[in-house]
């Protein structure tokens, strides 16, 4: 795993969660801008992932499984919630999209969790 970019992912998701949950306070639904930044997210967690599990080899993880699954899992939630934002275009489908977004970020410290394991 690459530290600064799971960081980022991190900051990113929960940033993106926050933003959704503006515009359903404001009762408006998803627009190009949040979709856009929701795609950005998918790209970065691809490439983490492709890293992560490129490096694993060489890494002694106390719980390879756990990491794969959580390293291919990841990629799921924001298509979902992107998908499910886009059927419904109240302020509901913003929110879809920000609980999706903040899971990518709690995936993510997870997924940090894990890789760590193998220094400690």
């Amino acid at each position: 795993m690459i530290d600064a970019l799971a960081y980022s992912l991190v900051g990113a998701g929960l940033l993106l969660g926050i933003w959704c949950g503006v515009q359903a306070r404001r009762n408006r639904p998803t627009d190009d801008a949040l979709m856009i930044a929701a795609i950005a997210l998918e790209v970065a967690l691809v490439v983490q992932t492709a890293v992560g599990l490129a490096r694993l080899g060489g890494a002694h993880l106390a719980e390879p499984v756990t990491y794969v699954a959580y390293a291919v899992g990841i990629l799921f939630p924001l298509p979902l919630g992107f998908y499910l934002a886009r059927l419904e275009r109240t302020r509901w489908g913003s929110t879809t999209l920000g609980v999706t977004a903040v899971v990518v970020g709690v995936m993510t410290l997870r997924l940090l969790q894990i890789w760590r394991s193998d220094l400690g």
